[in-house]
Parts: structure tokens; sequence; C-alpha cells
């Protein structure tokens, strides 16, 4: 049965205020000199894809975002030092689900340390950690270990009861509720994921579906929650800029859905 509770702010009515933050200069985009690429969210870099819906718009954006550069996932640690770089700490990182800053250099395995989540979870697809999906900084955050292990690799939905060390979240047997701030985050990357990868290099077709205990299957849930997460939150200027410096210095192609949100409604409305 799908989950219903929005107590927090979608039931009264409330959108979240998305908080501009001044980012250091560390944390700005890369000058990218002579390149070819466009450096700004303009629709340039979206051309063939304008005018379109349902399966032309995510047949074209998945042309338009496949031409990018991967990582190794040893190499993803210092991606994330930078994307997720904290605009008023740049000694640190501001971690996903808990939105706790935490210093760069604690990340590892330990209590307390900080990991790397895959949103889309690893599992659904068997895609692991090898470059592409298992590498993809678009949908891997730093996360508190526990937290991180709390979430596992359930679909996302509403409900169920709090995780320590995560004010705001909840999780049951079978899906993650993630806090208010970032629902609209999450939805965003495992939307990204499920355009990017369609099958083609070796990598597993990742798709969207309205259910939750996904298992090893390739896909990710609930889509209609993700779409209302989507709406409810939308970008705020961290994970503009987030996405900004993933396509101007590691992977060189764009989240489609955090420069056009209402492209999601447009694919799977």
């Amino acid at each position: 049965m799908l989950k219903t509770r929005w107590t927090r702010f979608a039931l009264a009515g409330v959108l979240p205020l998305a908080v501009a933050l001044p980012l250091p200069a560390s944390a700005a985009p890369a000058d990218l000199g002579g390149t070819d690429r466009p450096v700004a969210a303009d629709d340039s870099y979206y051309e063939p894809a304008l005018g379109k819906t349902g399966p032309e718009l995510k047949a074209a954006l998945n042309d338009i975002i496949s031409s990018a550069d991967q990582l190794t996932y040893d190499e993803v640690w210092d991606a994330l030092k930078v994307t997720d770089q904290d605009p008023a700490n740049p000694d640190n990182v501001i971690l996903l689900y808990s939105g706790r800053s935490q210093g760069k250099d604690t990340n590892g395995g330990g209590a307390d340390q900080w990991n790397r989540e895959h949103t889309w979870a690893k599992s659904h697809g068997d895609f692991g950690t090898s470059p592409g999906p298992g590498t993809d900084v678009h949908h891997l955050r730093p996360t508190d270990v526990s937290v991180n292990s709390a979430r596992g690799n359930k679909d996302f939905d509403m409900g169920g009861s709090p995780v320590d060390e995560a004010e705001g979240n909840f999780t049951d047997d079978d899906s993650f509720e993630p806090r208010d701030e970032v629902k609209g985050d999450v939805a965003r990357m495992i939307m990204y994921m499920a355009v990017r990868y369609e099958g083609d290099d070796g990598a597993p077709d990742l798709e969207l579906n309205d259910q939750v205990d996904n298992g090893s299957a390739p896909a990710m849930g609930r889509q209609s929650v993700l779409l209302e997460w989507n709406a409810q939150d939308p970008p705020d200027d961290f994970e503009k800029n987030r996405n900004q410096v993933i396509f101007d210095q590691f992977q060189h192609n764009r989240n489609p859905f955090i420069d056009h949100p209402e492209w999601a409604a447009d694919i799977w409305g």
C-alpha cells in the first residue's frame, strides 16, 4: 500500500524554502577556458531535447548526458570532497541524510566516519562499484556509515521509524524516507540514473517503478512518491552548484532534472 504521511510540510501545503548559501571560492565552478562544452545550465546543452515529452524526451536526454567521463571508485572519494563541500567550511562535507557537516578526511568505514552512498542502490541491477553506474557521482553522496547501513538497499517511500543519527529520516522493512530538505535531491538523483543508464555499454537498463522491495531487479521506487518529492522540494543552491561542479570538473555531464525539474512529469507524470 502506498504510504502517504506528509506531516512535516506537504500536508500543510507549505513548500520548503531553498536557502541561498554563499559558496567558497574552492567550491565555485571551474573555468573551462577554451573547451567547447557550455559552462552554464543554458538550454544550448539540452537543445536536442527541447519540445519533446514522454519516451522521446527520455531518449533525447539519454543521448545528451551519456557523453560523460567515468571515474574509478577510488577517485569518487576525492570527487565527493569537492562536490559536497560545506559552503560554510571548506574543510568539511555535508552528509546527505543527516545534514551534518563533517571533516573531509574522516571518510572510511568506521563508526561516525562517512562513506560513499549509492543513492540508487548498487544491488538494484547488480552493477557494483565498476566505472559507470557504480561510480557515477551524480548519485553518489557522503553519508554517515551507520545511516548508510540503515538505508541499505531499500527503495524510497514515506513512513517508518526514526533513523538514529539522522533526524527527520524514517525507515521500515522495505523503504527509506529521507529528511524533507533532501527529498527532491534524492528524487532527482534516482530519475537521472533511470535516464542515464538504458542498458548500453554493459550497464543495466535502470527504470523507475511504483513499488518497493525491488530486490536485485534493475528498478527503484516508489515512482509516484519520487515525483511528489521532486515537486515539493525544488533544487536549492547547494544542489545546483553540485551539478555544475560535476559538469565542470569531473564527469562533464549534467543532471537534467536539476536544471529542468518539470521534465520529471513530462516523462513519468
